[in-house]
């Protein structure tokens, strides 16, 4: 956040860094006036301490250039003498939103303050903290100079037009598919943001926004799914490359989430407290979705082990300083700071010069789909499924919501589909022992015959 003397001149030159959404210049003459530097607009701004509140306010004065309440251009100047006006007012306690009242500076609520609306929903609602998070980074990055400004001018088209820049500033994706466009996922996702903050709102305005969500009116890109999976013959090559990785850590968390068809979320955020190791079970508390959808899936003989092995071998793994551990993470790391969390990527980091790659280069996502896969192949129902990869089906299905599988129903599930994930990945060892369980059982049946 710079500080320099602003005039018309200088506002006019300002341009916004590259990689930032936005920039801040404070001006040199009057502590608390400033302008906001966005993509598409420069803002003018007051900041300061709203005494008898303990909290700093910042407040839009109005937009380099364009009219202000009196049909006046906003300049440096005017901007400077109404930002003292409010500067004043904060001093003497007054709260922004009372300030946009009396002053008819802004007609009404603004985007943060649905913004702000929404997100104290999504914590009191319990969301997950990825969906919270998602919000946080979306919303202010990409309509920064949008923020401040009055709801009620946030119309279809300016958000048409939000929609395609973000498009055409999005960098391409290796894991994207390459049938949608470029930055077309982002884009909708930040158009649906607008439309949840603003019905989140209205709603406590008793829809005093009106009948008509602007987001509605924006065309967004229909995208297609990625479909990919690992297929049969590629199993074995994908197992025989994990085994190679230098992370002992990784290479069990990649196996764990291809063996419970987990995100990669909760993979990487498994503990060691939600295991039941006599019941051979998993509790996930916070999946996706948030506490509310909290799950409890059985384990299978291969991912029981892994957990098992990482009990044993964490703090070995880690090579931390004494007295340290894995705080409870059955898949820990350690962050830039050294301190010990979940670990950050499942997929180990390649650097080749200036790219920038991972490996293996099949992500998490593609485990779920390929788990998915397999155990439809394997027969496991559709209504299994749902519930042993926390996938939403009620909607679909009425009876659905009738049904809860017993978790020996479940074990038997994911028994089924570890047998098939083996039989793909090691064809020949899986037949020899399937033969010779096939032998055991044949020679109890020739000694139980009188």
């Amino acid at each position: 956040m710079a500080t320099i003397k602003l005039t018309d001149a200088v506002v006019k030159r300002l341009r916004l860094p590259q990689g930032v959404p936005q920039a801040i210049y404070w001006d040199a003459e009057t502590s608390g006036f400033g302008v906001v530097v966005g993509k598409t607009s420069k803002t003018f701004v007051a900041n300061g301490w709203v005494a008898g509140t303990g909290r700093k306010k910042r407040i839009a004065i109005g937009q380099a250039g364009e009219p202000g309440p009196n049909g006046a251009l906003w300049s440096v100047t005017l901007a400077r003498k109404q930002a003292r006006v409010h500067l004043g007012q904060m001093s003497a306690g007054a709260a922004p939103k009372q300030l946009r009242r009396s002053t008819g500076e802004a007609n009404g609520p603004t985007l943060r303050d649905a913004y702000e609306a929404h997100l104290d929903r999504l914590r009191k609602k319990q969301r997950a903290e990825a969906t919270i998070e998602t919000l946080e980074k979306g919303l202010p990055k990409y309509l920064s100079d949008w923020m401040d400004r009055p709801i009620a001018d946030l119309t279809g088209e300016v958000l048409a037009t939000v929609h395609e820049r973000i498009k055409a500033q999005a960098k391409a994706r290796s894991h994207a598919n390459p049938a949608n466009p470029k930055g077309g996922a982002v884009a909708n996702r930040v158009i649906a943001q607008v439309s949840a903050c603003w019905s989140t709102l209205n709603k406590r305005l008793s829809g005093a926004l009106g009948t008509w969500n602007p987001a509605k009116s924006v065309e967004k890109d229909s995208l297609k799914p990625k479909r990919t999976r690992l297929s049969d013959v590629a199993l074995p090559d994908w197992y025989a490359r994990v085994q190679t990785m230098r992370n002992p850590i990784q290479r069990d968390g990649l196996v764990f989430a291809l063996f419970t068809g987990l995100r990669s979320e909760d993979v990487r955020t498994t503990r060691f407290e939600h295991v039941d190791f006599e019941a051979r079970t998993l509790r996930l508390p916070d999946p996706k979705g948030g506490e509310g959808r909290a799950f409890t899936i059985p384990l299978c003989d291969t991912a029981l082990a892994i957990i098992e092995r990482r009990k044993r071998e964490n703090g070995n793994e880690l090579l931390i300083a004494e007295g340290g551990g894995d705080n409870g993470y059955v898949f820990p790391g350690l962050d830039a700071a050294g301190e010990v969390g979940p670990i950050a990527d499942l997929r180990q980091q390649v650097h080749e010069g200036a790219k920038h790659t991972r490996f293996p280069a099949e992500d998490v996502h593609t485990l779920r789909r390929t788990y998915e896969s397999v155990a439809h192949e394997a027969g496991v129902s559709e209504l299994d499924l749902h519930v042993l990869t926390n996938h939403s089906y009620a909607s679909h299905n009425v009876n659905a919501t009738y049904i809860s599988q017993h978790l020996d129903h479940l074990a038997r599930c994911q028994a089924a589909i570890e047998g098939a994930l083996w039989s793909r990945i090691k064809p020949k060892a899986t037949t020899q022992k399937a033969a010779k369980k096939a032998v055991k059982r044949q020679g109890r049946h020739l000694r139980a015959v009188p």
